[in-house]
């Protein structure tokens, strides 16, 4: 068995934990897990500065990349991630290396922005980020199956506001021989294409009515799981979920040529993401691949601002709110799973928090679409965000700034054409025209 060099760590008791079971949380005192590394392991493999920057680009823009499975965005860093995770057990399907959109000249002008990027996480094989921590959790269920049989692994489980559910069951059917795959979505609460996502790929799909929505779901699978340890939890509470997530920040700083942004703007939900990029720009820093830590903006709706209310506080409050809608359904949460992680990494960053309204979100994400940008409503959450801050004077004209959406725009269509067939023709709302099939009516039309 090939000798792994991390290990799962409780961020309350500090206590670790060998890889060699699955833990949802520390076994000793019920806190939550991150993955730790051998760093001195790590930079023996890798190097530091200039020949760790060198040894990424190798990988994905060199000879290195044709061999399996450096042609993956997530699993290109595994020497970085997760050192000595055996490379017969990666499930990849060339997920990650997406676009780092630059926002066009003229939008940038209206918006007062120099430097304006969009991280485009919807070019992923299921269409969202969560296509970097999902192959990491299947592909360790595997590892966890194949090399201790005595667990009893038979699949792997979920809760899920839309996105999480069609990315494990893309997962899991690659690999349907060996691991089955149950999601919870809440009733109605998800979009229908997220719906059929999880539906065409085979995964045994169960709708949940629940006030709470999507954290009643996940209560629910987190019981279901302790229940029946054969299914692994792939929600972000899986710390191996996290891991691969953190290929996100790396992939940006490479997009950048190892120039660290101003500002990082990015939506936040269960908040695994907002945990995985503050620790790999942590990371990064230590290791010298940049020479300073980004500025942070963390965004949420004002239907689930659980964490902007506890920025309000003065970091003291943490009260989850209740169930509402929002179009930025795949963020819909109001009691994070990952807040203990948030809470013990932002120290280090200069971060701060916004929400933004129904009517803000739908606009943004008009007004960005329009400009040729594949983006979802979570993103155009994070843009808000990155506006609202560059109208406070937080961040500066000069500034460069990347902002992260989540998933393609295809999985909210309805949303979409709802807001753009509104008859109160809202700002960025661009309605169809119907015409009688004659040259001289189009003539007339335009």
């Amino acid at each position: 068995m090939q000798r792994l060099h991390f290990w799962h760590q409780c961020i309350a008791c500090k206590q670790r934990h060998a890889a060699d079971n699955f833990h949802y949380t520390c076994p000793s005192c019920g806190g939550l897990l991150l993955v730790q590394r051998d760093e001195d392991y790590v930079k023996k493999v890798v190097g530091t500065g200039k020949t760790a920057q060198k040894h990424f680009d190798n990988l994905r823009f060199g000879q290195d990349r044709k061999k399996y499975p450096n042609d993956s965005g997530v699993w290109l860093w595994r020497h970085f991630l997760l050192p000595g995770f055996p490379r017969s057990e990666i499930v990849a399907l060339k997920e990650g290396q997406t676009d780092l959109f630059e926002v066009p000249g003229w939008l940038k002008t209206e918006l007062g922005f120099k430097n304006l990027f969009i991280k485009l996480e919807g070019q992923a094989p299921s269409e969202s980020f969560k296509d970097r921590g999902m192959p990491v959790a299947i592909s360790d269920s595997l590892r966890l199956k194949h090399n201790y049989p005595h667990l009893g692994i038979k699949g792997v489980c979920c809760a899920s506001t839309g996105d999480t559910s069609a990315s494990a069951a893309i997962y899991s059917a690659y690999v349907r021989d060996e691991i089955s795959c149950l999601v919870l979505v809440p009733n109605d609460k998800i979009s229908d294409p997220q719906l059929f996502q999880a539906m065409a790929h085979g995964a045994v799909v169960r709708l949940i009515d629940h006030r709470d929505g999507f954290d009643g779901c996940m209560r629910i699978v987190a019981e279901f799981t302790l229940r029946h340890p054969e299914f692994v939890l792939v929600n972000s509470k899986n710390d191996l979920r996290i891991v691969g997530q953190e290929s996100i920040a790396l992939e940006i700083l490479q997009d950048l040529a190892w120039k660290a942004p101003d500002w990082v703007s990015i939506p936040i939900g269960n908040g695994g993401n907002l945990t995985a990029l503050l620790i790999s720009l942590l990371r990064a820093k230590q290791f010298g691949l940049i020479d300073k830590l980004p500025g942070v903006i963390g965004a949420q709706t004002a239907a689930a601002d659980t964490l902007v209310r506890w920025s309000e506080s003065g970091y003291t409050t943490y009260q989850p709110g209740k169930y509402k809608e929002t179009v930025a359904s795949a963020m819909n949460i109001n009691d994070p799973v990952s807040f203990p992680r948030i809470q013990n990494l932002i120290g280090e960053f200069d971060i701060y928090f916004y929400r933004s309204s129904e009517a803000e979100i739908l606009g943004t994400w008009a007004r960005f679409t329009r400009s040729g940008a594949n983006i979802c409503p979570q993103g155009a959450v994070a843009l808000h965000a990155a506006i609202q801050a560059r109208r406070a004077g937080v961040i500066k004209p000069n500034d460069l700034v990347v902002t992260i959406s989540t998933a393609s725009a295809i999985k909210f269509t309805e949303a979409g054409i709802a807001y753009h067939k509104n008859a109160a023709k809202p700002a960025y709302a661009n309605p169809y025209v119907r015409v009688n099939g004659t040259i001289q009516a189009l003539e007339k039309s335009l």
